[in-house]
């Protein structure tokens, strides 16, 4: 049996380090692409699910009265609309947060009536209803918001490159 010198750093440590490390470096880079994909598949989603409730305008009406919704007519153009401009918003990645907020209340809503009778019986049974994964990316794309593969990420690096060109002219 050989003894560790004090000086010396297992190799087991080492390439832990150096794999937290190189993770440290990628990560933004492997988020933002989640984040892309996301807003890509849960943007085109919504876009086509509010297109769909306006162009059969009626049809959702309906449903909306026959759930008892106040002012289905009205409702039913709110959520086609909210449905089809967040869900393109989603998609560009502009106004990511804000989107994500206004699609996540319609998520709520759907849930809390259209799928209230089976959704609240079991944990199981709530995360098979159809607007879960639609509520489950909303809040992902609220909490962490578009990423850099973004309209959004585009602007704020303008912006910040706006403000740091106007700090280096003012200190000149």
């Amino acid at each position: 049996m050989t003894a560790i010198k004090t000086t010396e750093v297992p190799r087991w440590r080492a390439a832990v380090s150096k794999t937290t490390r190189l993770l440290r470096r990628v990560e933004p880079h492997g988020q933002s692409a989640v984040l892309l994909a996301l807003r890509l598949l849960y943007g085109w989603f919504f876009a086509e699910t509010g297109w769909g409730k306006l162009m059969s305008f009626e049809r959702t009406s309906g449903f909306f009265e026959s759930l008892g919704l106040p002012a289905p007519a009205v409702m039913a153009g709110l959520v086609g609309s909210t449905e089809l401009v967040g869900g393109l918003l989603l998609a560009a990645g502009l106004g990511t947060r804000f989107a994500a907020a206004a699609l996540s209340v319609v998520m709520v809503t759907a849930m809390a009536t259209a799928h209230a009778d089976e959704a609240f019986a079991s944990l199981s049974a709530f995360t098979e209803q159809a607007p879960y994964p639609f509520l489950v990316a909303t809040l992902v794309l609220l909490a962490f918001g578009a990423g850099r593969l973004s309209l959004d990420g585009w602007l704020r690096a303008k912006a910040a490159r706006r403000r740091s060109g106007a700090a280096t002219t003012a200190a000149v």
